[in-house]
């Protein structure tokens, strides 16, 4: 296809995900996701069955951290970071849980999620680290700048790297699209809006859905274009824009 609809961090918003899926154009584009579908946001499994059901009929689907940090809590679940607040898992957890599990304790709940989920959990554990498409590469956290492969970089740093990638000229040659980085975090303005770095390449599109005022964002790219079109679901508002990538040298 040439064209791609990307979306980033979900975090187990399913209704905003509804919503933004009401503008994507399968017959024209290919569908791809940036990872972090869950934790924090009450829906997780709504969105990992949402996903899941999308990449057996052709989209792509990245890993993000915070699968990660799910798997590794279901493989140590006395970890207690995963189930505190600045992780969030325990909106994951709760979920997935089902009334008739008899389960008291974080091992035994783990256990429960093993057994019942088993196919999906495959499917987590299966998810590629990055996409290319294009002029562009698709990741979830971001690449180390230094590498002229980007797919060199060090698997930790494809789904963690923040500063170091952020506000450093990258050697790679394609344009890097990310998510990971909640975007008022990048924005001047602190706004939710995507981000793009001066030299336009690099694309942030982590709206903080998770976060007050927050928005879940998708961008739609098209081979040979500098055109970039960003649908945003924004509380209750949907929101389409236009916007051009910067033409200046890093």
């Amino acid at each position: 296809m040439e064209k791609v609809f990307v979306i980033p961090d979900i975090h187990g918003h399913y209704s905003q995900l509804e919503k933004l899926l009401t503008l994507w154009r399968p017959e024209e584009e290919q569908l791809i996701f940036l990872g972090d579908y869950i934790d924090r946001g009450k829906e997780s499994l709504a969105v990992l069955k949402k996903v899941k059901s999308l990449t057996e009929k052709g989209a792509i689907a990245l890993t993000g951290n915070h699968e990660q940090l799910f798997l590794k809590w279901l493989a140590d679940p006395e970890w207690p970071n995963y189930l505190g607040n600045n992780i969030g898992g325990a909106a994951t957890v709760a979920s997935l849980q089902k009334s008739e599990w008899t389960a008291d304790t974080p091992k035994e709940t783990a256990q429960c999620i093993t057994e019942h989920y088993k196919e999906l959990l495959e499917w987590i554990n299966a998810l590629p680290l990055f996409y290319r498409w294009d002029n562009y590469f698709f990741v979830h956290g971001g690449i180390d700048p230094e590498k002229e492969d980007a797919a060199q970089t060090e698997p930790r740093d494809l789904i963690w790297i923040r500063d170091k990638f952020h506000h450093t000229p990258h050697k790679a040659r394609e344009t890097v699209v990310f998510g990971h980085t909640p975007t008022p975090y990048l924005n001047s303005n602190k706004t939710g809006e995507i981000w793009i770095s001066p030299c336009g390449r690099k694309l942030g599109l982590d709206g903080g859905i998770f976060m007050e005022g927050g928005q879940l964002n998708g961008i739609v790219l098209t081979q040979g274009s500098d055109e970039i079109i960003v649908r945003s679901v924004k509380e209750e508002s949907i929101i389409t824009v236009t916007k051009t990538l910067p033409t200046t040298s890093c």
